[in-house]
């Protein structure tokens, strides 16, 4: 069987040239902003290749971004945070007219980068311009996505496993501070024994311990980790939880969960054992789900804008897309903790 040949693509083309991809766009539009020697230099690497500008690369030669992937990692469809980040990438696209599409993808972090099997929609040539990547992401998965010259920015809360030096493009929230501000909302409310019920294998629940932590040290208040063996999910988490807290000396009078999930295993169960919250125990989450409201009472919380992050996703990626030379970006979007019935005055 004859192989067929590969293409050159646009970015190859650029760095043949040793110039951008903006400049290509501007050389084949016939722009008046390209000097004589840069518009012979890039015409003979486009003849020398053999260049011929396909789906994609006609995209990004119009400085448009019509296609993006949304690909959730290591989540059941569709994980209800990550569902409203998608949300947020979609309402910001549809307003400039681009394309959102969604995508599913499990893998363990121990399989080699090149045997990650990328949906099939990543491997249509010239299809997706760009990936917003969600879920749980491990690093075999950016070597992937990094090996096919694919553009990309990642919900960095979720990344596992890379050090501080690797660089890519990235949104995030602020876990830290979130329980942080949660931890001295509850200190202020002359609360003394406070407790945090997590799995803190988790870097996201890990760094929203460490806030925790900071908040009972700066008031020099011993900090106390609640963990739970084998739950089946963070539900389950925090229904196990409740007895090892109860059963402690002095009792707390106050939880910290890692997330709203926790919070409503705990919930659930203390109210089975004749606990009310908040008036033997005080209760604050993570995330502020929807589900957090519909508690009894309802759920104090740390806010996450999801939809924000989803929105702020889509912004770099158009960036990164029209700029593919600017240095990589880290955003870290604020929090806010949202006080509602959970939290009572001693």
């Amino acid at each position: 069987m004859e192989a067929v040949p590969r293409k050159t693509t646009i970015r190859e083309v650029a760095q043949a040239a040793s110039v951008g991809i903006g400049t290509i766009s501007r050389v084949l539009n016939s722009s008046s902003q390209v000097s004589r020697e840069t518009r012979a230099r890039v015409l003979e690497a486009i003849r020398r290749l053999g260049f011929r500008p396909n789906a994609q690369a006609r995209r990004i030669l119009k400085r448009r971004a019509e296609m993006v992937c949304f690909l959730l990692s290591n989540r059941d469809f569709l994980h209800p945070f990550h569902a409203r980040i998608l949300q947020g990438v979609e309402s910001y696209a549809s307003g400039l007219k681009q394309h959102v599409l969604f995508a599913a993808l499990h893998y363990s972090p121990r399989t080699p980068p090149d045997r990650i099997d990328l949906p099939p929609v990543l491997q249509e040539h010239g299809l997706i311009d760009g990936l917003i990547l969600a879920g749980t992401i491990y690093p075999n998965l950016l070597r992937r996505i990094e090996s096919i010259n694919m553009p990309f920015v990642a919900f960095s809360n979720n990344v596992v496993g890379m050090g501080d030096e690797e660089q890519f493009d990235q949104v995030g929230f602020d876990d830290f501070n979130g329980t942080l501000h949660a931890t001295r909302h509850l200190i202020g409310k002359g609360h003394r024994h406070i407790v945090f019920a997590a799995d803190v294998s988790y870097p996201w629940l890990r760094r929203r311990f460490e806030g925790y932590r900071q908040a009972m040290r700066e008031n020099k208040l011993k900090h106390v980790l609640i963990t739970s063996r084998n739950p089946q999910s963070f539900v389950d988490f925090g229904q196990k939880s409740a007895g090892r807290i109860l059963s402690r000396q002095p009792r707390p009078t106050a939880a910290v969960a890692g997330n709203d999930e926790i919070a409503y295993g705990l919930w659930r169960s203390l109210r089975r054992q004749g606990v009310k919250v908040p008036d033997d125990i005080s209760l604050v989450g993570f995330d502020d789900r929807e589900e957090a409201v519909l508690m009894d009472p309802p759920l104090s919380t740390v806010r996450v804008d999801k939809e924000e992050i989803g929105e702020t996703c889509m912004k770099m990626l158009l960036e990164r897309l029209h700029h593919p030379r600017m240095t990589f970006s880290q955003r870290i979007l604020p929090t806010e903790f949202v006080i509602r019935g959970t939290v009572r005055q001693l």
